[in-house]
Protein backbone atom coordinates (compact mmCIF):
# COMPACT_ATOMS: atom_id res chain seq x y z
CA UNK A 1 0.00 0.00 0.00
CA UNK A 2 1.35 3.32 -0.91
CA UNK A 3 1.54 6.13 1.51
CA UNK A 4 -1.12 7.98 -0.34
CA UNK A 5 -3.51 5.09 -0.10
CA UNK A 6 -2.81 4.64 3.62
CA UNK A 7 -3.56 8.29 4.23
CA UNK A 8 -6.88 8.02 2.49
CA UNK A 9 -7.78 4.93 4.52
CA UNK A 10 -6.91 6.75 7.73
CA UNK A 11 -9.07 9.70 6.73
CA UNK A 12 -12.04 7.40 5.97
CA UNK A 13 -11.65 5.56 9.28
CA UNK A 14 -11.53 8.79 11.18
CA UNK A 15 -14.65 10.06 9.40
CA UNK A 16 -16.49 6.81 10.24
CA UNK A 17 -15.59 7.05 13.88
CA UNK A 18 -16.80 10.62 14.06
CA UNK A 19 -20.10 9.71 12.49
CA UNK A 20 -20.56 6.79 14.90
CA UNK A 21 -19.86 8.96 17.96
CA UNK A 22 -22.32 11.61 16.76
CA UNK A 23 -25.07 9.07 16.25
CA UNK A 24 -24.48 7.55 19.68
CA UNK A 25 -24.50 10.98 21.25
CA UNK A 26 -27.72 11.81 19.49
CA UNK A 27 -29.33 8.56 20.71
CA UNK A 28 -28.18 9.19 24.25
CA UNK A 29 -29.53 12.71 24.07
CA UNK A 30 -32.97 11.51 22.95
CA UNK A 31 -33.07 8.86 25.69
CA UNK A 32 -32.21 11.42 28.31
CA UNK A 33 -34.94 13.71 27.01
CA UNK A 34 -37.46 10.90 27.24
CA UNK A 35 -36.37 10.08 30.76
CA UNK A 36 -36.70 13.72 31.72
CA UNK A 37 -40.19 13.87 30.23
CA UNK A 38 -41.19 10.70 32.13
CA UNK A 39 -39.81 12.12 35.35
CA UNK A 40 -41.69 15.37 34.72
CA UNK A 41 -44.89 13.48 34.09
CA UNK A 42 -44.45 11.45 37.27
CA UNK A 43 -43.98 14.65 39.22
CA UNK A 44 -47.07 16.17 37.66
CA UNK A 45 -49.11 13.04 38.38
CA UNK A 46 -47.93 13.11 41.97
CA UNK A 47 -48.87 16.77 42.26
CA UNK A 48 -52.32 16.05 40.79
CA UNK A 49 -52.83 13.15 43.17
CA UNK A 50 -51.85 15.32 46.11
CA UNK A 51 -54.18 18.03 44.90
CA UNK A 52 -57.03 15.51 44.48
CA UNK A 53 -56.46 14.22 48.01
CA UNK A 54 -56.36 17.74 49.36
CA UNK A 55 -59.52 18.65 47.46
CA UNK A 56 -61.26 15.49 48.68
CA UNK A 57 -60.24 16.27 52.26
CA UNK A 58 -61.41 19.87 51.88
CA UNK A 59 -64.75 18.72 50.44
CA UNK A 60 -65.19 16.19 53.25
CA UNK A 61 -64.36 18.83 55.85
CA UNK A 62 -66.82 21.26 54.28
CA UNK A 63 -69.57 18.63 54.19
CA UNK A 64 -68.89 17.60 57.80
CA UNK A 65 -68.98 21.23 58.87
CA UNK A 66 -72.29 21.83 57.06
CA UNK A 67 -73.80 18.70 58.59
CA UNK A 68 -72.71 19.84 62.05
CA UNK A 69 -74.20 23.28 61.42
CA UNK A 70 -77.48 21.72 60.21
CA UNK A 71 -77.66 19.50 63.30
CA UNK A 72 -77.02 22.50 65.51
CA UNK A 73 -79.74 24.45 63.71
CA UNK A 74 -82.15 21.51 64.03
CA UNK A 75 -81.71 21.07 67.78
CA UNK A 76 -84.14 23.89 68.71
CA UNK A 77 -86.62 22.59 66.13
CA UNK A 78 -86.36 19.08 67.53
CA UNK A 79 -86.98 20.44 71.01
CA UNK A 80 -90.01 22.37 69.76
CA UNK A 81 -91.30 19.26 68.00
CA UNK A 82 -90.87 17.23 71.18
CA UNK A 83 -92.75 19.82 73.21
CA UNK A 84 -95.49 20.05 70.59
CA UNK A 85 -95.85 16.26 70.63
CA UNK A 86 -96.17 16.32 74.40
CA UNK A 87 -98.72 19.13 74.22
CA UNK A 88 -100.73 17.28 71.58
CA UNK A 89 -100.70 14.11 73.68
CA UNK A 90 -101.82 16.10 76.72
CA UNK A 91 -104.63 17.77 74.77
CA UNK A 92 -105.77 14.41 73.39
CA UNK A 93 -105.89 12.98 76.91
CA UNK A 94 -107.85 16.00 78.15
CA UNK A 95 -110.24 15.74 75.21
CA UNK A 96 -110.78 12.02 75.80
CA UNK A 97 -111.46 12.63 79.49
CA UNK A 98 -113.90 15.42 78.70
CA UNK A 99 -115.61 13.25 76.08
CA UNK A 100 -115.97 10.41 78.57
CA UNK A 101 -117.27 12.80 81.23
CA UNK A 102 -119.65 14.41 78.75
CA UNK A 103 -120.88 11.04 77.52
CA UNK A 104 -121.39 9.89 81.08
CA UNK A 105 -123.23 13.10 81.89
CA UNK A 106 -125.43 12.76 78.81
CA UNK A 107 -126.16 9.14 79.56
CA UNK A 108 -126.98 9.99 83.15
CA UNK A 109 -129.15 12.90 82.06
CA UNK A 110 -130.88 10.93 79.30
CA UNK A 111 -131.67 7.95 81.48
CA UNK A 112 -132.93 9.24 84.86
CA UNK A 113 -134.60 6.72 87.12
CA UNK A 114 -138.36 7.16 86.73
CA UNK A 115 -140.45 4.30 88.05
CA UNK A 116 -143.44 3.69 90.31
CA UNK A 117 -145.34 0.81 91.84
CA UNK A 118 -148.69 1.17 93.67
CA UNK A 119 -151.21 -1.28 95.07
CA UNK A 120 -154.28 -1.52 97.34
CA UNK A 121 -157.28 -0.02 95.45
CA UNK A 122 -159.09 2.56 97.54
CA UNK A 123 -162.52 1.13 96.46
CA UNK A 124 -163.65 -2.50 96.21
CA UNK A 125 -165.99 -1.90 93.26
CA UNK A 126 -166.10 0.46 90.29
CA UNK A 127 -168.50 1.43 87.54
CA UNK A 128 -167.69 1.91 83.87
CA UNK A 129 -165.45 4.92 83.29
CA UNK A 130 -164.24 5.31 86.86
CA UNK A 131 -160.50 5.48 87.63
CA UNK A 132 -158.66 2.81 89.55
CA UNK A 133 -156.92 4.56 92.45
CA UNK A 134 -154.15 2.54 94.09
CA UNK A 135 -153.58 4.16 97.45
CA UNK A 136 -150.44 2.43 98.71
CA UNK A 137 -147.17 3.44 97.00
CA UNK A 138 -144.18 1.11 97.22
CA UNK A 139 -141.98 3.03 94.75
CA UNK A 140 -142.23 6.49 93.20
CA UNK A 141 -138.87 7.52 91.68
CA UNK A 142 -139.34 10.82 89.86
CA UNK A 143 -142.59 11.51 91.76
CA UNK A 144 -144.72 10.87 88.70
CA UNK A 145 -147.50 8.89 90.40
CA UNK A 146 -150.30 10.57 92.35
CA UNK A 147 -151.84 8.21 94.92
CA UNK A 148 -154.85 10.51 95.36
CA UNK A 149 -155.95 10.60 91.72
CA UNK A 150 -154.41 7.33 90.50
CA UNK A 151 -152.70 9.21 87.62
CA UNK A 152 -149.11 8.98 86.47
CA UNK A 153 -147.72 12.19 84.90
CA UNK A 154 -144.54 11.76 82.84
CA UNK A 155 -141.67 13.87 84.31
CA UNK A 156 -139.66 13.28 81.12
CA UNK A 157 -140.39 12.23 77.56
CA UNK A 158 -139.43 8.78 76.39
CA UNK A 159 -140.44 5.16 76.10
CA UNK A 160 -142.39 3.81 79.08
CA UNK A 161 -143.75 0.42 80.05
CA UNK A 162 -146.91 0.09 82.16
CA UNK A 163 -148.53 -2.92 83.77
CA UNK A 164 -151.82 -3.47 85.64
CA UNK A 165 -152.64 -6.58 87.64
CA UNK A 166 -156.10 -7.10 89.24
CA UNK A 167 -158.01 -10.01 90.81
CA UNK A 168 -161.74 -10.85 91.00
CA UNK A 169 -163.92 -13.01 93.23
CA UNK A 170 -166.25 -15.85 92.27
CA UNK A 171 -169.11 -14.81 89.99
CA UNK A 172 -167.63 -11.28 89.63
CA UNK A 173 -166.07 -9.34 86.75
CA UNK A 174 -162.92 -7.28 86.82
CA UNK A 175 -162.32 -5.14 83.72
CA UNK A 176 -159.45 -2.71 83.34
CA UNK A 177 -157.86 -0.58 80.63
CA UNK A 178 -154.65 1.45 80.42
CA UNK A 179 -155.52 4.96 79.25
CA UNK A 180 -152.98 7.34 77.73
CA UNK A 181 -154.28 10.93 77.67
CA UNK A 182 -157.90 9.77 77.20
CA UNK A 183 -156.89 7.11 74.66
CA UNK A 184 -157.57 3.51 75.67
CA UNK A 185 -154.47 1.57 74.62
CA UNK A 186 -154.78 -1.84 76.37
CA UNK A 187 -157.72 -3.82 77.84
CA UNK A 188 -158.39 -6.83 80.04
CA UNK A 189 -161.62 -8.48 81.24
CA UNK A 190 -161.65 -11.38 83.68
CA UNK A 191 -164.62 -13.42 84.98
CA UNK A 192 -164.56 -16.39 87.32
CA UNK A 193 -167.82 -18.34 88.00
CA UNK A 194 -166.48 -19.63 91.29
CA UNK A 195 -163.37 -19.14 93.34
CA UNK A 196 -161.15 -16.26 92.24
CA UNK A 197 -158.67 -15.36 89.47
CA UNK A 198 -156.36 -12.56 88.38
CA UNK A 199 -155.52 -10.91 85.07
CA UNK A 200 -152.86 -8.49 83.79
CA UNK A 201 -152.60 -5.96 80.99
CA UNK A 202 -149.44 -4.23 79.70
CA UNK A 203 -148.55 -1.38 77.36
CA UNK A 204 -145.47 0.29 75.84
CA UNK A 205 -146.00 4.00 75.29
CA UNK A 206 -144.02 6.90 73.86
CA UNK A 207 -144.75 9.89 76.10
CA UNK A 208 -143.86 13.54 76.19
CA UNK A 209 -143.36 15.45 79.47
CA UNK A 210 -146.69 16.16 81.18
CA UNK A 211 -148.72 13.42 79.48
CA UNK A 212 -150.77 11.17 81.76
CA UNK A 213 -151.45 7.46 82.13
CA UNK A 214 -154.09 5.91 84.38
CA UNK A 215 -156.29 2.80 84.71
CA UNK A 216 -160.03 2.95 84.06
CA UNK A 217 -162.89 0.53 84.55
CA UNK A 218 -164.50 -0.75 81.33
CA UNK A 219 -167.16 -2.96 82.97
CA UNK A 220 -168.71 -3.18 86.41
CA UNK A 221 -165.81 -4.42 88.53
CA UNK A 222 -165.35 -5.99 91.98
CA UNK A 223 -161.88 -6.37 93.40
CA UNK A 224 -160.60 -9.18 95.54
CA UNK A 225 -157.42 -8.49 97.50
CA UNK A 226 -155.93 -10.43 100.37
CA UNK A 227 -152.66 -11.99 101.47
CA UNK A 228 -152.64 -14.18 98.35
CA UNK A 229 -153.83 -11.63 95.77
CA UNK A 230 -152.75 -8.04 95.20
CA UNK A 231 -153.92 -5.49 92.64
CA UNK A 232 -151.03 -3.39 91.34
CA UNK A 233 -150.33 -0.56 88.90
CA UNK A 234 -146.72 0.07 87.90
CA UNK A 235 -144.66 1.83 85.24
CA UNK A 236 -141.03 2.54 84.35
CA UNK A 237 -139.11 4.80 81.95
CA UNK A 238 -137.14 2.51 79.61
CA UNK A 239 -135.43 5.19 77.52
CA UNK A 240 -135.48 8.97 77.81
CA UNK A 241 -135.86 11.03 74.63
CA UNK A 242 -136.66 14.54 75.89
Amino acid sequence: MTSQAFFLFFIFLLFFLLISEGTEYELKSKEEQLLEKISSLEVKVGILENQAEMRSKVIKDVIAKEIAEIKTALEPLNEKHRKLSEDVATLKAIKINKTVESTHAVETDNDPVIAFSAHNPTRSSLSIGQTFVFGSVALNEGNGYNSSSGEFTAPAGGLYQFSVHVCNGGGKHVASAIVHDDTYVAYSVQYQPSGSSCSSVNALLMMTPGQKVLVKCTYSTWFTEDQYRRATFMGVLIHKTA
